[in-house]
């Protein structure tokens, strides 16, 4: 298991609190789903013996905090179910620093992506994807061929991007050009870092599915208090021919001044 630990404060005289990451790999399972809860642990003292007498942790995915809870049990088979894959590629990295039952917010590092705009508003059709492989592929003024990386973003600012290797690629003037020949619109540009809220659309999300997840998470940002900004990014993980139950899709949604 992975286990970070976001910060520490008092909370009484004899008392502290953390807050924290687990993440594992659940590998009894012969998908290997990926597990991530997230909450806090709060620690009393005996002053005079300096040891812990009490101990207690919470989820912030759960509001049953007892010692058994079915709502725990629940929310762990949720996530052992999750037959969602994701690709051994080259990916934007992140630490999740709140899963709640419906949605997790996360800590975006920046990222280099190539992107082209398209001319549709709907963010599930393939349009620009051709153009960026081809520039990734060796269509650029270096004839420099790039691997492929994971995911494919399309945003409700009617952009397709690809995002690049970032261990090849420290910053956008490292990244080769757009060939002169090419008529495609294409540009590299860093994505800064960021809080994004995240919910997962499972399948080959039409449309209307990710209108709908998105509409959704920020009902469920402002219901808990969270900022979110306008605009919205559909990610797409997986080839074409991998079959739904295994895809993973989704919609991301900035959020503003997130404090743990």
């Amino acid at each position: 298991p992975e286990f970070i630990l976001h910060k520490i404060y008092p909370v009484g005289d004899r008392t502290l609190e953390t807050r924290w990451t687990m993440k594992m790999c659940f590998r009894i399972l012969p998908w290997q789903p990926d597990l991530t809860f997230t909450g806090t642990s709060r620690y009393e003292f005996d002053l005079e013996t300096e040891k812990v007498v009490r101990h207690s942790d919470t989820w912030d995915s759960i509001e049953n905090q007892e010692y058994f809870s079915v709502e725990g049990l629940k929310d762990l088979a949720k996530q052992a179910t999750k037959l969602e894959q994701t690709p051994d590629l080259d990916t934007p990295k992140y630490t999740v620093l709140k899963r709640m039952a419906d949605y997790e917010v996360r800590k975006y590092d920046p990222y280099l992506v190539c992107e082209t705009p398209t001319s549709s508003s709907d963010v599930t059709t393939g349009e620009g994807f051709n153009a960026l492989a081809s520039f990734i592929f060796g269509g650029n003024d270096r004839k420099e061929s790039m691997n492929m990386t994971t995911p494919v973003y399309t945003t409700s600012e009617q952009k397709m991007q690809f995002v690049l290797e970032k261990s090849k690629y420290e910053k956008a003037s490292d990244v080769p050009g757009a060939a002169s020949t090419s008529s495609s619109d294409i540009s590299v540009v860093e994505a800064e870092s960021s809080v994004c809220a995240a919910v997962s659309v499972p399948g080959i999300p039409l449309e209307g599915d990710v209108r709908s997840a998105e509409s959704e998470l920020r009902s469920a940002l402002e219901r808990d208090g969270l900022d979110a900004e306008p605009g919205f990014e559909l990610a797409r993980y997986n080839e074409p021919y991998v079959l739904p139950p295994f895809r993973r899709n989704e919609v991301l949604v900035k959020v503003k001044n997130f404090s743990l």
